[in-house]
């Protein structure tokens, strides 16, 4: 306790209170005068009455919040609060050096990301490996690509032709050079990666005059000429976008035209130069947009989606930007041609509209959603490729795909109208769509499928086994059974269609190959599904005007040696592959990318693995994890925990002479919220920790997705305290609590006996963590039992629930109403207020030190957010507390 006593004379800063001020939840009229209408308070869609008459929330500290992040009271505040963090850990300063050298020294500084093959044909442009290298000393990497001999038309089909080349063994030798002028663009020291190495993208180049940077979209045209790329120079979350052609390195900078944000004078200029400012910009309507880009099948016109007033993304347009001739369209001659064309608006304040282009290439996919229902548009992209989609019945041809090809006043299809707690998406294969779907109130989603053209749910039919499924999983689909039916037994996260290219042909094979990841068991899994086309046509139903089912002739779960990783795709730009590469790591063991030969993918000696990542220093024999469940107070829910630690600790947690276990300080980190999973994956920022044997817990509450989307379901709108309880029953596990149990069915450990347990450790030993809804998570936990927790640390924490979910105009509010509810309806109200971290805490009662930071200009967590819980935690809690500290970067989005 030494340390927080000499914490306790250091005066922290004491910001006005006023017992005075409320927020009003549910039906406000309209201002007296009329000026102003009523604000929203609800969706359209809502069957829930608003309160009536309103209900007041306590906000002592609204004064905090302020919009323009210009009040000096406000920023003085936050200053102060800076100031008394510094001050406060000042005496932690040689820890804290040390410390981070010590991450630094686990990271790799100097490094590149697995080459990726992206084939065109020769006739359209040249085939490239796509790949990123960074560099020690800079923050962002730099985007290369170089040169493949192999393409969709090439003889040059061997197996070795279509995996990574032999890299040059002095990639990361650093050159000597005599130039320091800092005012020179930065460039590359290191020689080439890969022969013929270019690079198309140079962040470190751009960020060099910039306070911040932040890099969206990357996406090279499909003749493989010009580069369209999206940045958020502000930190707010809204990008531009650049077009570059990528020979000549000529830039160009989107503008809004819209006719009221246009000088009159005709004078835009587009091409950046060397005199622009740092944002590329001579004028200032530059095009604000969410950073999503998809180019057109000619490289001629970019889509791209803008956002209201609250940062929803809500219309889609397309751009003409390239004349018949190959020349850049500039502002002026857009407007006069009206070469910008509004595809769809979303009107509906639940729905976010976003944007992507099927993995082949021909599709753009347009999909509205909310976090319940959801809605898939599509324009196709080369509308005169339709041989694919023959068959027998001519009823059965899309209709989408006729037509001239894509351009001007192409219209959207719509697959199926949005209907209520059903959400879809897509992905194209040979003329299918395979769609992964809730329909039918499943507790997960199933895999359906239903011909490109056909419109309409009720086209939707099952994606089927034709045989006994050969796969090393161990399965029992049986002929006719569904792949996936959206059952307890597995999850279906998301779905991958390959078509390899057969020897010296450019067209497909008879064999599609689906790569889908989900979860089963509560781990994260990927299987291989072989579709055969003739093993499905034979299969076609009789009655006319109905498409056949789509089969599966082969599912194989990829299985690993580890008992607990993580995996997932890795980076794949080219559907014509016959490998997918997926990415693996554990909590011991580092990332690996490792290509999985889809014709074969049970056989392991037939893997390559193309990259490992190095992590100096590290020896993964010192390491442990174990992966275990605990009861919840419930008495009937078993909550996954996975711990990692030096395989030192498990001396310390032998018997010593008393008979007593020592105890083993722990780290207990969670998030439980929007379905999000924590996986068991590596992570080099731990290793301090871990060397001074503290034992890293990771909590698998409910509100998150590691079980499916049940998971999810049991802790969201009014079940949402389960994620708080799970979270404080696993620290009551951790610290031997007699009313928490663990150890299973599901447990399972990699080391043997003794291992990492029940009753590791004591309150003053025990820390947590949680970020954003993370943070809400560890505020609702210290309120219920401050007492478990010797120090907390909540980064940009969502703690200010119900204040921020009344008032529509914070951006993502609304959207929020489906994951959290809607205080100012009666059915939310009361639940809300009673878990809300800022109006739940404790008078009184002695809390753990606390670590909050926060972004002044994050979009996402209001910056007043964090600091008035600071405010309210002094102003509560005993002095006999820990100490308070707020964190608040005044320049960056998140801290």
């Amino acid at each position: 306790m030494e340390d927080d006593t000499a914490a306790s004379v250091i005066t922290p800063p004491i910001p006005y209170r006023d017992e005075t001020s409320f927020l009003l939840a549910g039906e406000v009229p309209s201002d007296d005068d009329g000026t102003k209408s009523a604000p929203i308070r609800q969706s359209a869609s809502s069957p829930h009455p608003l309160l009536s008459p309103p209900r007041s929330i306590p906000n002592p500290y609204g004064w905090m919040r302020d919009e323009s992040r210009t009040n000096t009271t406000v920023l003085n505040h936050l200053h102060a609060e800076n100031e008394y963090g510094k001050r406060v850990t000042h005496h932690l300063e040689d820890l804290r050096g040390e410390l981070y050298q010590e991450f630094l020294a686990g990271i790799q500084e100097t490094d590149y990301t697995t080459p990726a093959l992206k084939r065109v044909p020769e006739d359209q442009g040249h085939s490239y490996w796509y790949y990123a290298r960074f560099e020690e000393g800079e923050s962002y990497p730099r985007y290369c690509r170089a040169k493949s001999s192999s393409s969709l038309s090439s003889t040059n089909t061997k197996q070795d032709a279509l995996y990574p080349p032999s890299i040059n063994l002095k990639w990361d030798q650093k050159q000597v050079t005599n130039n320091d002028n800092d005012d020179e663009e930065s460039s590359s020291l290191y020689p080439p990666l890969l022969p013929n190495e270019e690079v198309y993208l140079d962040v470190p180049s751009m960020a060099k005059h910039k306070t911040y940077l932040a890099v969206g979209a990357i996406a090279i045209s499909p003749n493989s000429k010009y580069l369209a790329y999206s940045t958020d120079e502000k930190g707010g979350e809204t990008c531009q976008i650049y077009v570059k052609d990528i020979e000549s390195g000529k830039e160009w900078v989107l503008h809004d035209y819209d006719t009221k944000n246009v000088p009159h004078d005709d004078d835009s200029i587009d091409t950046i130069t060397d005199d622009d400012d740092d944002n590329g910009d001579t004028n200032n309507n530059v095009l604000e947009c969410d950073g999503s880009i998809v180019w057109n099948d000619e490289s001629d016109a970019l889509y791209y989606v803008t956002m209201d007033d609250t940062h929803r993304p809500y219309r889609l347009y397309r751009r003409q930007i390239f004349d018949s001739e190959g020349h850049w369209i500039d502002d002026v001659e857009n407007r006069k041609k009206k070469e910008e064309e509004l595809l769809m608006e979303e009107n509906d304040e639940l729905f976010n509209l976003r944007i992507s282009k099927s993995f082949d290439g021909k599709y753009l996919l347009m999909r509205c959603s909310s976090k319940e229902s959801s809605e898939v548009h599509y324009v196709d992209l080369r509308p005169g490729d339709n041989e694919e989609y023959e068959n027998d019945n001519d009823d059965t041809v899309a209709s989408g795909i006729k037509g001239k090809p894509d351009g001007k006043n192409k219209e959207l299809v719509c697959i199926a109208k949005r209907q209520p707690k059903v959400l879809y998406r897509v992905t194209h294969c040979r003329g299918y769509w395979l769609v992964q779907t809730n329909i039918g109130n499943l507790p997960n989603l199933s895999l359906k499928s239903c011909r490109v053209g056909e419109t309409g749910m009720e086209h939707w039919k099952d994606v089927f086994v034709v045989d006994i499924s050969s796969g090393s999983d161990g399965s029992s689909n049986a002929a006719g059974m569904p792949v996936f039916d959206g059952g307890h037994e597995r999850s279906l996260e998301g779905v991958t269609v390959f078509n390899p290219t057969t020897d010296n042909d450019e067209s497909p094979s008879p064999l599609a190959y689906a790569v889908v990841t989900g979860r089963e068991s509560g781990m994260p899994r990927v299987w291989v599904l072989e579709f055969d086309e003739n093993q499905a046509s034979s299969s076609k139903e009789a009655d006319v005007g109905t498409s056949p089912p789509v089969a599966v002739s082969r599912m194989t779960r990829l299985e690993f040696d580890e008992t607990a990783y993580d995996v997932g795709i890795g980076g794949n730009r080219d559907p014509n592959l016959p490998y997918v590469v997926i990415s693996y790591d554990s909590l011991v063991t580092p990332p690996s990318h490792i290509a999985i030969p889809l014709s074969n993918p049970v056989d392991r000696n037939a893997r390559r693995v193309l990259k490992e990542k190095e992590v100096p220093g590290y020896d993964k024999q010192s390491y442990a994890c174990e992966r275990t469940t605990v009861r919840s107070r419930d008495g009937k829910t078993d909550i996954p925990v996975s711990l990692v630690y030096h395989r030192d600790v498990l001396e310390e947690r032998s018997k010593n002479n008393n008979g007593t276990s020592s105890s083993i300080p722990t780290h207990l980190y969670g998030y439980g919220s929007y379905g999000a999973s924590i996986e068991a994956s590596f992570r080099s920022t731990r290793l301090p920790l871990l060397k001074r044997k503290v034992v890293y817990a990771l909590a698998h509450t409910r509100g998150g997705g590691e079980m499916g989307r049940p998971w999810y379901d049991e802790a969201k709108y009014l079940t949402k305290k389960n994620t708080f309880n799970d979270f404080v029953d696993v620290a009551r596990w951790l610290i031997g609590d007699d009313g928490a149990t663990g150890g299973g069915e599901d447990a399972d450990v990699n080391v043997e006996q003794p291992s990492i347990g029940k009753g590791i450790t004591i309150p003053s030993k025990l820390s947590c963590e949680g970020r954003s809804a993370g943070g809400l998570l560890v505020g609702a936990s210290l309120n219920q039992q401050p007492e478990l927790f010797r120090a907390a640390i909540l980064g940009v924490p969502f703690v200010d629930v119900a204040c921020t979910m009344i008032d529509a105009s914070i951006p993502l509010t609304v959207a929020e109403w489906e994951e959290w509810g809607n205080p100012n309806e009666e059915r939310y109200f009361d639940y809300m207020m009673s878990y809300c971290p800022m109006q739940n805490v404790k008078d009184e009662a002695v809390y753990p030190s606390c670590l909050i930071t926060g972004g002044l200009h994050d979009p996402r967590v209001q910056y007043w957010e964090p600091a008035k819980l600071a405010a309210e935690l002094r102003h509560k809690t005993s002095k006999d507390s820990g100490p308070v500290i707020l964190k608040m970067d005044m320049d960056l989005v998140r801290a």
